[in-house]
């Protein structure tokens, strides 16, 4: 592989050579006819993969050129660009990167930090050196992708930069023949017998930092992710899979994965006191605000959209367990916006003089936004600060100018070349220095039922492999064609009181035998 060098690069070079490769590949791959042997598509295959490196380290250095340009005002007020050293990283560079790429915050956060720690790596005994650039050597010679790249750099986290060189160049043969987990378990090997220490010290800290994360995955469920010191998982796997195969045997549940399911939040809930409450909302055009839920003709088994169990969209969950806590309390709500289903304060009786807002208003901000209301960002609202968005005291403290802000976005917002509006329906759009435009809309808590399967009208006749499920069905003729429910709701999951010692854990035990020979 040859490179040219001109000595300097213009960004506009690069827009023009991107531009020609794509239309170049696009030419070659549009006619409808082709011809071939396996191995040319083979091959064929592999220079696309290789082209596909080569572009991902060339938007490495792309990140790294970006990040490392920083706005300074002039006495004059002129705002001109300035070009740090490579490897400084602006404070809006992760949410440039993220409008362009159209990726989450947080996928942005970690897309420059690795881009500068593979692209930007400096002399060796330098503070800019990372021992990295390797990777980014391998990758723009079209050997290494990057997924393996930053399973590398991930097992090199912690480790010294010169013994990261080191350990980059002793795999580098592998680059071109070993999978993402083998090159994970060869980097380890490498590590153990150069520095076993540096291993014993990540088991301790990946120990101190374990914990549970939780967050929307499928309609209606959540996904949970949880690492614990194995000593503990073993212990407490031991208690759900003994009380999973129960549940199996009795007949609770159908197969075992799902009794784990039950049987992990069955042992959690059963030692916790945990008060739920309801509250109901209208839509704006409504004349009178509901007090007590209305009768609806569903099915214990259908699945209703609520508010509250978490940040964001809303969850489905039974109406069996719906109707079992909507008798705790049901206190009338605010209202809704017809279009975006946005929590209002419609009289504006919420709104305040002053510069901190009050409990009932920063409640009503924090259920109409749901998370931060930067595009891409998912910090729940209870993490982020109240930011009146046309500056205090020029914007009022209401509903209509208060959105949630993480603290790093919060920052974002008030630097040069950005701006925010907010519209009285909720929507809030931002325009970044580039002059892109994105919006976020806010939680919509109209309400939503899906009735059961055995409930719905039998669907049209479809090809036998394009049959739709009862959920898509209710979708797209029964929701899309009637308006919304005049009611929704919304959760409260107050925090529990653990006031007894865990209990219930059940001994281990055997599983049963099979009855006869398995069916294949």
């Amino acid at each position: 592989m040859s490179t040219i060098s001109t000595g300097r690069v213009e960004a506009s070079d690069v827009v023009t050579a991107a531009c020609a490769a794509r239309a170049l590949v696009t030419a070659v791959l549009s006619p409808a006819e082709s011809s071939g042997s396996v191995a040319d598509w083979a091959a064929a295959l592999g220079g696309l993969q290789c082209l596909a490196d080569v572009v991902a380290a060339a938007q490495d250095e792309a990140i790294v050129r970006l990040a490392a340009i920083e706005p300074v005002e002039l006495e004059t007020d002129e705002v001109v660009d300035t070009h740090r050293a490579l490897g400084h990283v602006a404070l809006d560079a992760p949410a440039v990167v993220s409008g362009v790429l159209t990726i989450s915050a947080v996928h942005a956060e970690r897309r420059v930090r690795d881009a500068v720690r593979r692209a930007a790596d400096g002399p060796a005994g330098t503070d800019t050196c990372t021992g990295l650039g390797g990777l980014h050597a391998a990758m723009a010679e079209g050997r290494l992708d990057p997924y393996r790249a930053q399973v590398v750099a991930h097992e090199l986290e912690e480790a010294p930069a010169e013994l990261a060189a080191g350990v980059v160049e002793a795999v580098a043969p592998w680059f071109v023949r070993e999978d993402a987990p083998r090159l994970r378990r060869r980097v380890r090997r490498v590590l153990a017998a150069i520095s076993p220490d540096l291993l014993r010290q990540r088991a301790v800290r990946a120990r101190a930092t374990s914990g549970l994360r939780r967050w929307v995955d499928e309609l209606g469920v959540d996904t949970w992710l949880g690492t614990f010191p194995s000593e503990e998982a073993c212990a407490a796997w031991a208690a759900i899979d003994a009380l999973a195969q129960r549940y199996v045997e009795d007949g609770t549940c159908a197969h075992v994965e799902r009794a784990r399911g039950k049987a992990l939040t069955d042992l959690v809930t059963s030692n916790a006191s945990v008060e739920v409450r309801v509250q109901l909302v209208a839509p704006a055009e409504a004349t009178d605000a509901p007090s007590a839920p209305a009768p609806v003709a569903v099915t214990p088994d259908d699945l209703v959209a609520v508010h509250g169990l978490h940040a964001g969209d809303p969850a489905l969950v039974s109406r069996r367990w719906l109707a079992q806590v909507e008798a705790v309390d049901a206190p009338a709500g605010p209202v809704l916006h017809p279009a975006t289903g946005a929590l209002l304060d419609a009289d504006g009786g919420l709104a305040t003089d002053a510069y901190r807002p009050g409990t009932r208003l920063a409640a009503l901000v924090r259920a109409r936004d749901g998370h931060c209301r930067f595009p891409g960002c998912h910090v729940a609202a209870r993490f982020c600060d109240l930011d009146h968005v046309l500056a205090w005291p020029l914007g009022p403290t209401s509903s209509l100018n208060l959105v949630c802000l993480c603290r790093r976005h919060h920052r974002v917002k008030q630097r040069r070349g950005w701006s925010a509006r907010l519209g009285d329906d909720g929507r809030m759009t931002w325009t970044d220095p580039t002059g892109r435009t994105r919006q976020t809309t806010p939680v919509d808590h109209r309400g939503l039922v899906l009735p059961a399967a055995a409930d719905l009208p039998p669907p049209p006749p479809r090809a036998p492999d394009a049959r739709h499920s009862a959920l898509e069905f209710r979708l797209e003729h029964a929701v899309g064609a009637s308006p919304p429910p005049p009611r929704a709701c919304r959760i409260e999951v107050r925090r529990p009181r653990w006031d007894v010692t865990v209990s219930g854990m059940h001994p281990p035990r055997p599983r049963p035998r099979p009855l006869g020979p398995p069916p294949f």
